[in-house]
């Protein structure tokens, strides 16, 4: 299910700025897949259990640097908000540089917007007013005006910074290459290791970390092509690069995963609810 059947016009445009998308329920899994795969994932996306009111259930998932592999699914579905480059680290007033492979319950964190939160859906004529999916999203509006980079002016250089360094990073949709680390810093008139801090604070990843992760989810996302011309196209310097690099994130080569001899599976292990 997508936002427009989740939410309004007036709730999608104040979500907007902070979020890129909004799903609720289950991603889809590839066809004949031997396991549920969670590939890898470069973002920060904030996920909050369907009919719960409890702040526990409203988890902040921070980059995943490797690929995961499940037998199962947990039971219940989720309301998920990857949040757009930058973002996560002003709602919540914190750097997300220590999230990288880990879910944090919003009510474990030191953040006054995550406070602010809980406060909105734990108050007692709230619940289980919060427990609708729509409802949920007009609880995120209500507390955005909260969040510390609402009146504060000095995060948008560095969300414009994070935003423009995180396009230049990604892989082009018209298949221009990536621009180098290096040369994003310059366009950005900074120093290599202040662009690194400004964006490991932003996204969670290093610059190098987020460029190894994207040029994995273009493989993923092109299996079926050659492989001499994918490893090109993904902006690697040969077919054996591309090879170790997917094998280190996937735990598998390319042609061991696209013919579906994948790493054994985990047995899942969240409450089904």
């Amino acid at each position: 299910m997508e936002r427009d059947e989740v939410t309004g016009p007036a709730a999608a445009r104040a979500l907007g700025p902070w979020f890129s998308g909004l799903t609720l329920g289950m991603r889809p899994v590839l066809d004949d897949a031997p396991a549920v795969l969670e590939p890898p994932d470069h973002g920060t996306t904030l996920t909050w259990r369907s009919g719960s009111a409890d702040p526990y259930d409203i988890v902040v998932m921070g980059p995943r640097t490797r690929a995961r592999y499940h037998v199962d699914r947990p039971g219940r579905d989720c309301l998920q908000l990857p949040f757009r480059p930058g973002r996560a680290a002003e709602l919540l007033g914190l750097s997300v540089r220590e999230f990288a492979d880990r879910a944090v319950a919003l009510a474990d964190l030191d953040s006054a917007w995550a406070r602010a939160l809980v406060r909105l859906i734990t108050d007692r004529d709230a619940v289980p007013a919060v427990a609708s999916a729509p409802a949920r999203l007009r609880a995120l509006v209500r507390a955005l005006p909260l969040a510390p980079a609402a009146g504060d002016s000095r995060d948008g250089p560095r969300r414009r910074i994070v935003a423009a360094a995180t396009a230049m990073l990604s892989a082009a949709a018209d298949g221009r290459p990536r621009t180098p680390v290096s040369v994003v810093a310059r366009r950005l008139n900074l120093s290599e290791r202040h662009l690194r801090t400004l964006f490991t604070d932003g996204v969670g990843l290093t610059p190098s970390a987020f460029v190894r992760i994207d040029r994995v989810r273009l493989v993923l996302a092109r299996t079926g092509q050659k492989a001499a011309e994918l490893a090109t196209d993904s902006g690697y310097y040969d077919q054996s690069h591309m090879g170790a690099e997917f094998r280190r994130v996937m735990g598998a080569t390319p042609h061991a995963f696209a013919t579906r001899r994948w790493p054994a599976a985990e047995t899942c292990t969240a409450d089904p609810g």
